[in-house]
C-alpha cells in the first residue's frame, strides 16, 4: 500500500509538471463524445457525494463542489459521459490520463480561433483534432501549453474589453485542473477551531505536506486526530488501489470505507446529512430544469384550448400547467434549503424565480376569471415565460451557471429580497404580456379585425368578475368579447401590473444605492435599461390614447418593451460591465 501511494504521488508530480511543459499532443485520451467506461458506470460516489466540503466560505456536498469545479474546468459538457465527481476524482487518481485530453473549456469563439489558428499553422498534423475543438471549445492542457500558443494568450490578455477575461478563465481552468490543486481542494476535515477553513486532504494523505502542514498529530488536540487520520488515509490507498486497477468492488468499498472516515472528524460541524444528501441530488438531476418539457406540453394544450375554446383541453392544459408549477415550486424550495438563501443573487436564479414569480401570478388571475373569456391566457403566457427559462437554464449553462456560490457583499442587505424581486416579477410580467401580443399580432395577420379592450385592462378584468357595476356581460359562453379584444385585455392587465411594479422596482433599487453606494442614480448601464424599459411603457400608455388601432400599437410597444428588458438582462449582464455585472 505504501508503494502504491509513493508511486501515485511521483505520478502528481509528474502530471503537474505536464501541464506546465510543451511538446508534440498526441491523440486525446478523453473527450465529450467518448461513452463512459463500464467503470464509470458501475462505481457508486454517491458515499462520498453527500459529504461536506467547506470550501471559499460556504459547506456544500462534495458532489455539488464537483459540479462547480468541474464547470469552470469543463465547461457545460462532461467528458465522456462521466458524472462530475468522477471526472474530479479520476483527474486526482489517473492525470495521465487527461493531461493530453480535450478538457480545459474555451467560451469565446475567438479566443477559440485564434489558438487553433497559430497551433494549426505551427503543426499541421493538429488540424483535424483542433476543428473539433473549433467546434466544442474544449483543447488540451499541452495545446493550451505550446509556446506560439502562450504567445497568442498573451496578446489577447491585453485585450481588456474583449479577451481579457475569456484568457483569464483558460489560466483559471489550467491552475484548477492541477491535481495537486484538485486534491487540496477536497477540504473534508474540519478544523479545531470552528471558524477556521476545513482542512484538504492532501495535508493527510500526502506524506511531506502532512509534515509541513502539521495537520495530524497524536495527541487528541491536534487538527486532525491521529486515529481518523490513520483510517483516512488507508481508505485513501484502497481507494488508489480499487481505482487504479479497475477493481469496482474494490473501489465502492474503499469510497464507503472514506466518506465513512472524514465523518468521524469533529462530527459536530457537518451539516445534516439530509441536506447534503438533497443538495447532491439536485445536481445530479441537472437542477430539476427539464421540467421546461411539462411546461412545452401545457403550452400545446393550452394554445389548443384558448384557440378553439374547447372545455376539456381547457381542463387538460391547466392541469398539466399546476403539474408543471408544482415541479418547479419543489426545484425552488429546494433550492432555497440546500443554499440556506432566497434563489435570487445570480442570474440562473433571477431567470427561474422570476418565471416562478410569473407563474404563481398567473394562477392567481386564472383563479379570478376562472368563468370569463379572459381563462387560459394568462396560464398560456406564463408556461411559455417559464418553459423559455427553463430551457435557457437547461441548454445555455455557460452563461446561466447553476452553481451555488457566496453572494457578494453588497447583496447582504433586505434591499436584495424587496427590490430585486420585484424587478424580476415585473419582468416576467413583460415577457407574458409579449406572448399574448405575439398572439394578437398573429391573430391580426391571419384577418383578425382591429379588436381592443375598451375600458383598458384592470377596467375589462374587474367588469369580467363583476367587480363593479353591471359585470358578466362578457362571461365565458355569452356574448362577450372577440378575440381580439380578450388578448388585448390581458396584454393590458399584464403591462399595467409590471409598469407599477418596474416604477416601484426602480425607485426601490435608488434607495438601496443610496444606501449601499452613497447616490441613488449612477447612470450605471442596467440602471439605464432599467429605466429605458419603463419609458417604453410609459410611451405605450400614452400612445394608446391617441391612435385608433389602439389593440396593434400596444402589442407592438408591448414587444418592443420586452425586447429592451431582454437586451437589459442579456446584453448588459454578460456584454457591458458594470455595478450591476453579478446580477
Amino acid at each position: 500500500m505504501q508503494a502504491m501511494l509513493e508511486r501515485w504521488t511521483g505520478c502528481l508530480l509528474i502530471a503537474s509538471a505536464m501541464l506546465a511543459t510543451t511538446g508534440v499532443a498526441d491523440d486525446a485520451t478523453r473527450s465529450p463524445d467518448s461513452p463512459p467506461s463500464s467503470f464509470a458506470e458501475q462505481v457508486d460516489l454517491e458515499p462520498l457525494g453527500t459529504s461536506a466540503v467547506l470550501i471559499e466560505g460556504r459547506l456544500k456536498s462534495l458532489g455539488s463542489h464537483a459540479a462547480s469545479t468541474m464547470h469552470l474546468i469543463t465547461g457545460p459538457r462532461g467528458i465522456a459521459g462521466q458524472s462530475a465527481l468522477f471526472t474530479y476524482l479520476d483527474m486526482i487518481i489517473r492525470p495521465e490520463e487527461y493531461a493530453k485530453s480535450d478538457v480545459i473549456y474555451v467560451k469565446n469563439k475567438e479566443v477559440r480561433r485564434r489558438i487553433a489558428d497559430v497551433a494549426v499553422a505551427a503543426d499541421a498534423s493538429l488540424a483535424e483534432r483542433l476543428e473539433v475543438s473549433r467546434r466544442t471549445g474544449l483543447f488540451s492542457p499541452e495545446v493550451l501549453g505550446r509556446p506560439e500558443v502562450e504567445s497568442v494568450l498573451q496578446v489577447l490578455e491585453a485585450d481588456l474589453v474583449r479577451t481579457a477575461r475569456p484568457v483569464g478563465e483558460i489560466r483559471g481552468a489550467l491552475f484548477l485542473s492541477n491535481p495537486r490543486i484538485l486534491l487540496e481542494r477536497l477540504r473534508l476535515l474540519p478544523d479545531a477551531l470552528p471558524d477556521a477553513p476545513w482542512i484538504g486532504l492532501d495535508e493527510v494523505v500526502l506524506p511531506e505536506v502532512k509534515e509541513v502542514s502539521g495537520a495530524v498529530t497524536g495527541d487528541g488536540d491536534g487538527r486532525v486526530p491521529a486515529e481518523s487520520a490513520s483510517e483516512i488515509r488507508a481508505a485513501w490507498m484502497q481507494l488508489l488501489d480499487g481505482w487504479q486497477s479497475g477493481d469496482v468492488a474494490a473501489t465502492n468499498a474503499a469510497v464507503a470505507s472514506l466518506a465513512s472516515a472524514v465523518r468521524t472528524v469533529r462530527p459536530e460541524a457537518h451539516p445534516a446529512e439530509s441536506r447534503l444528501r438533497w443538495e447532491h441530488w439536485y445536481f445530479e438531476w441537472d437542477n430539476l430544469t427539464s421540467i421546461w418539457l411539462v411546461y412545452l406540453a401545457s403550452v400545446i394544450v393550452l394554445m389548443v384550448a384558448v384557440v378553439y375554446r374547447w372545455p376539456w383541453a381547457m381542463r387538460i392544459g391547466l392541469g398539466v400547467f399546476v403539474v408543471a408549477l408544482a415541479l418547479q415550486t419543489f426545484a425552488v424550495g429546494l433550492r432555497w434549503y440546500v443554499a440556506a438563501r432566497w434563489p435570487n443573487s445570480n442570474m440562473f436564479e433571477a431567470v427561474t424565480t422570476a418565471s416562478w414569480f410569473g407563474a404563481v401570478a398567473a394562477i392567481l388571475f386564472e383563479a379570478w376569471v376562472r368563468r370569463t373569456a379572459l381563462r387560459g391566457f394568462f396560464a398560456l403566457g406564463a408556461a411559455v415565460a417559464c418553459m423559455v427559462a427553463l430551457m435557457s437554464a437547461h441548454f445555455l449553462p455557460v452563461y446561466l451557471n447553476p452553481n451555488i456560490s457566496n453572494m457578494m457583499p453588497v447583496l447582504h442587505d433586505v434591499w436584495l429580497y424587496i427590490h430585486t424581486n420585484v424587478i424580476i416579477f415585473s419582468y416576467c410580467l413583460i415577457f407574458m404580456a409579449a406572448v399574448t401580443s405575439a398572439i394578437y399580432l398573429g391573430h391580426r395577420l391571419l384577418g383578425g379585425v382591429p379588436a381592443y379592450a375598451r375600458a383598458g385592462g384592470t377596467g375589462m378584468l374587474l367588469a369580467t368578475t363583476g367587480a363593479v357595476g353591471g359585470g358578466g356581460g362578457i362571461a365565458a359562453g355569452r356574448t362577450g368579447p372577440s378575440f381580439g379584444e380578450v388578448l388585448d385585455g390581458v396584454t393590458m392587465v399584464l403591462m399595467e401590473l409590471s409598469f407599477v411594479m418596474l416604477w416601484a422596482g426602480l425607485v426601490m433599487g435608488a434607495i438601496w444605492a443610496d444606501h449601499s453606494w452613497g447616490r441613488p442614480w449612477g447612470w450605471d448601464p442596467k440602471e439605464v435599461f432599467a429605466l429605458e424599459t419603463f419609458i417604453v411603457f410609459l410611451i405605450l400608455v400614452h400612445v394608446r390614447w391617441r391612435v385608433r388601432d389602439k389593440g396593434f400599437w400596444t402589442a407592438i410597444l408591448a414587444i418592443a418593451g420586452a425586447a429592451v428588458m431582454l437586451f437589459n438582462w442579456i446584453v448588459v449582464n454578460f456584454v457591458i460591465t458594470g455595478l450591476h455585472s453579478y446580477a
